[in-house]
């Protein structure tokens, strides 16, 4: 009962069955509010195209929660997302501005290379990139955050193809002195992209929904293979020199932008919302690590299985560097066909995300790394078949044939860009991704280097005994993708 004039007090809150008050939600932030509602306010259209917007995905709630990651990531998922995408594509665009097989292999070829040099190309590439990263795992596992890691080393990643192309100009009057410059500084350049490997993992499992990766990786390709197509014409300009820079000035131009792609990669990544791992496995040594990923080898059947695909399908690229040297100095291709090649390769990658991207979001571990190898061992062996003609068809239509490789090939690289890391990230417990990344990228970083014998093998057989070695090799790494389990992603 109140007397009249005083102000009724509000009802008691009910009690809580532990003798406490009920307490309200608390609010969300209100930048939390307004990006939520953005998301959930975006027109169909939109929320069909990105995944992440589609309906389902995201939750009303005191908090927005995309299926596998934090509330604090959920939050940022959209934008991290497309950021991810922009770093794919700028990354996707300098394979085809420095492609190994194709624009570099031609670039040591013309300062007088030998074919061992040729394929030790890819060879560093892959290497720099997996060998690193078992002693980048015992420094970074069990840390919260990677970003500032991955920032830090791709600065100096820039920098070494900026110096690369300096140089490039200094030294082009001495071809010997530029070789050693050339294989010194892209060694660095590559070996810098592995160190930082193991973070950008880190980063993407971390803002990535696990059911949306094959999307995202996807993604980055279908729009990197657009963008690397559009860059094909210019570097077949640039490297048959129409444009008044001769050999070698105009690879220092390719070089020069080449460094400037790699700051705006990494800067669009690094610009990305991390939050806070939510569960670190304890730090450990590299000889720890060793141990527990010789281990995790015997006792996962899947990443077993998965890691000796990978080793049989990193050997089957013995013949990668040469088919483009076998299309110059057996096929008589001129300079302007490698703008042919490079083009039909990044259409067909690009064409073929329609297909991987789906598959790897839905289809079963083994289905996935079965479709993989299946490309990738269609390409020599159409390079063989090609060659069966050789003396009995004319030169210009068998390079311009030729094509079909790089096809196939671009077909090859947008199936591995997607599985192989996708299937690395569904494979590992999330605690422990330092540690299963870290291994299997040690094992091929050390594997990778067998395919730099092609290069002697071709100088002893020639390039038709080097093919049919590769697809014995990828046929071996069929029989151990049917041995994954027909699980599927989370």
């Amino acid at each position: 009962m109140t007397t009249r004039g005083q102000p009724k007090r509000p009802a008691s809150r009910p009690k809580q069955p532990g003798g406490g008050e009920h307490k309200r939600p608390a609010k969300a932030p209100p930048g939390a509010a307004r990006a939520l509602r953005g998301l959930r306010q975006a027109p169909a259209t939109v929320r069909e195209k990105l995944p992440l917007l589609r309906p389902g995905v995201l939750r009303r709630g005191s908090e927005p929660t995309v299926e596998g990651l934090t509330p604090e990531a959920a939050l940022h998922a959209s934008s991290n997302f497309r950021k991810g995408v922009l770093n794919g594509v700028v990354f996707t665009m300098i394979e085809a501005l420095i492609a190994p097989s194709l624009v570099l292999a031609w670039y040591i070829n013309g300062l007088g290379a030998p074919n061992a040099l040729v394929g030790l190309l890819p060879a560093i590439l892959a290497g720099g990139w997996f060998l690193p990263q078992m002693f980048v795992a015992s420094r970074v596992q069990g840390r919260p955050y990677m970003k500032a890691f991955y920032r830090n080393v791709g600065i100096a990643r820039a920098l070494f193809m900026a110096v690369l192309a300096v140089l490039t100009v200094v030294f082009a009057a001495q071809p010997v002195v530029l070789l050693v410059v050339f294989f010194a500084f892209f060694t660095l350049y590559s070996f810098s992209a592995g160190i930082s490997g193991i973070p950008w993992y880190e980063m993407i499992s971390k803002t990535i929904s696990p059911r949306r990766r094959g999307t995202f990786f996807g993604l980055r390709n279908f729009w990197g293979g657009l963008v690397a197509l559009g860059v094909a014409a210019p570097v077949g300009a640039i490297m048959s020199e129409q444009i008044g820079l001769a050999f070698p000035y105009n690879f220092a131009l390719i070089f020069g932008l080449t460094a400037a792609a790699v700051l705006v990669g990494v800067y669009a990544w690094s610009s990305i919302h991390e939050p806070a791992a939510a569960t670190t496995a304890k730090p450990m040594s590299v000889r720890q690590l060793f141990r527990r990923g010789r281990e995790a080898f015997r006792t996962d059947r899947d990443y077993r299985s998965f890691m000796v695909a990978r080793v049989l399908i990193s050997l089957a690229a013995i013949a990668d560097p040469f088919y483009v040297v076998y299309a110059k100095n057996v096929l008589g291709a001129p300079a302007a066909t490698v703008g042919l090649y490079l083009g039909a390769s990044s259409v067909a990658s690009l064409l073929s995300n329609f297909f991987w991207s789906p598959l790897s979001d839905r289809a079963s571990n083994r289905t996935v790394m079965t479709m993989t190898v299946l490309a990738t061992a269609l390409v020599p062996l159409t390079a063989v078949a090609i060659s069966l003609f050789v003396g009995q068809v004319d030169n210009t239509f068998l390079f311009t044939s030729f094509t079909l490789v790089f096809v196939l090939g671009g077909l090859a690289v947008g199936a591995s860009r997607i599985v192989n890391n996708n299937m690395l990230l569904t494979v590992a417990p999330p605690a422990e991704l330092a540690t299963y990344v870290g291994f299997l990228n040690t094992v091929l970083g050390v594997v990778i280097f067998v395919p730099v014998l092609g290069g002697l093998l071709t100088d002893l057989v020639g390039y038709e005994p080097l093919f049919l070695t590769s697809v014995g090799l990828a046929g071996l790494s069929l029989i151990a993708a049917t041995k994954m389990s027909t699980r599927r992603p989370v």
